[in-house]
């Protein structure tokens, strides 16, 4: 029970007053004092909550009693003065109990009184988990009082201009029918946000959330907006593989993560994920059920439509105009920071990438198909670069340098299971970077060996 208060002592002394009233304000006759006590008993009363009471001869007597000696201090609940201390175990077991719940917030209080017996804490067999937690509330040692405590100030986050820092995460969106196995399944949207502008570089919905839909959409957002400095995530397995690293590496900008733990460094994408949870997806929720959108790509046609239309053209309440002006703002003041790649360049770097070793048969596996290759390389470590949209090419690299082109053997798998949702421009964009690999590799050797006869022996092609 809490310790009253003294506002709350002093409104229910009042509430004693007002029930004892009838026996105070006037002389009584014989008998009529009796007859005043059993009417009060019988009716009901208000508490200081409010609540509708009932009272005992007995204790309007008492009430009546106190009043006539202290007055109306003698009304007021009584403080026990022993509120709060410890009678269940020593004050040195509650002592070990919150340092352990300082040190380890994570552990519940039957956890604390285990992790106390264990250490052979005087007293910690005689506590109870509901003795300790009332405890720890009185001391505000609870885990909701702890995580309402602000352990760390944060700044906010202060970037130099446009594309110098991108932000992306992933929201968990509606459910769509899917055609290919006739389920509803759930939407996840994939967005990538410039921190400087607001502005939406690539947002896109996808049927799951795996490495192939953040290089999906990490592409586009590439060849949209050239290069960011730093690409920030979080600590999800998608965002942390080295196949993301490589292309960080290759084409020049960092990837960060937040910590573990603390979100806050997001907070940018997550506003923007809170505004298409309430102005974007009651619109797409609609659609849906009214059977106007039935696919992924009118879900994403949808999206981009509302993205350029509103979100776009809507003013932003930190930066005090829209996020298309901010990014023309940042254009004209020379603010921005993206560095040009060529597009070539990048859909080399997104091809994936696998290490085999050739067999004996001058072979190599991978995704249960099997190609030949050079005989040159038998017994060697290889490296697969390939776009997984379309297994039936592969590039062959041996120590950085491109040793042609794999010959499909026995082909079982025309694509990797897991890339089944891209579109048909990204398929067709890592396609075409591997032929310009393939061409440039032929003219580079047409180069070499294009010496002839006629020309070492000085003849002119007239003669």
């Amino acid at each position: 029970m809490k310790e009253p208060s003294d506002d709350r002592r002093f409104r229910v002394a009042l509430q004693r007053y007002e029930v004892i009233a009838p026996l105070l304000n006037r002389p009584l006759p014989r008998g009529a004092q009796k007859l005043i006590l059993k009417e009060l008993t019988r009716q009901g009363h208000l508490d200081a909550e409010g609540r509708h009471v009932t009272l005992g001869k007995r204790t309007i007597e008492r009430y009546l009693s106190n009043y006539l000696k202290f007055g109306l201090e003698g009304l007021k609940p009584q403080v026990r003065p022993e509120q709060g201390a410890l009678k269940a175990f020593p004050q040195e077991a509650l002592d070990e109990a919150v340092k352990l719940r300082l040190a380890r917030p994570e552990l519940s209080a039957d956890s604390i009184i285990e992790e106390l017996r264990s250490a052979q804490i005087p007293g910690a067999w005689q506590m109870s988990v509901g003795t300790l937690n009332r405890h720890l509330r009185r001391l505000g040692k609870d885990r909701p009082t702890l995580k309402r405590i602000v352990r760390k100030r944060y700044r906010l986050l202060s970037i130099e201009g446009a594309h110098v820092l991108w932000i992306c995460d992933v929201w968990d969106g509606p459910y769509l029918h899917d055609e290919k196995n006739g389920k509803k399944r759930r939407l996840r949207l994939v967005a990538i946000l410039d921190a400087y502008t607001r502005y939406i570089v690539h947002a896109e919905f996808y049927f799951n959330e795996n490495r192939p839909c953040l290089e999906d959409a990490l592409l586009k957002a590439i060849l949209k907006f050239q290069l960011p400095e730093i690409f920030y995530a979080d600590n999800a397995r998608i965002f942390r593989s080295h196949h993301l690293k490589r292309i960080a590496a290759e084409l020049g900008f960092a990837v960060k993560h937040s910590k573990a733990g603390h979100p806050q460094g997001r907070g940018r994408i997550e506003r923007w994920f809170r505004t298409v949870a309430e102005k974007f997806e009651p619109l797409l929720k609609a659609q849906i059920s009214s059977g106007k959108i039935t696919t992924l790509m009118e879900v994403n046609t949808f999206l981009t439509a509302w993205v350029e239309k509103r979100y776009h053209c809507r003013r932003h309440s930190t930066l005090k105009m829209t996020p298309r002006d901010a990014l023309d703002n940042a254009k004209a003041n020379h603010l921005d920071m993206s560095r040009y790649v060529d597009p070539a360049t990048v859909h080399e770097a997104f091809l994936w990438r696998e290490t085999r070793e050739v067999s004996s048969l001058g072979a190599v596996k991978i995704y249960n198909n099997l190609y030949e290759v050079d005989e040159t390389l038998l017994g060697k470590s290889v490296e697969l670069r390939f776009n997984p949209y379309d297994l039936r090419r592969i590039l062959v690299y041996y120590e950085g340098a491109f040793r042609g082109e794999a010959r499909s053997y026995q082909l079982k798998n025309f694509t990797e299971k897991r890339v089944s949702e891209r579109r048909a421009d990204s398929h067709q964009a890592l396609t075409n970077a591997m032929q310009a690999i393939i061409q440039e590799h032929k003219d580079g050797v047409k180069e070499r060996c294009g010496l002839s006869f006629a020309k070492a022996l000085g003849v002119q092609p007239n003669e």
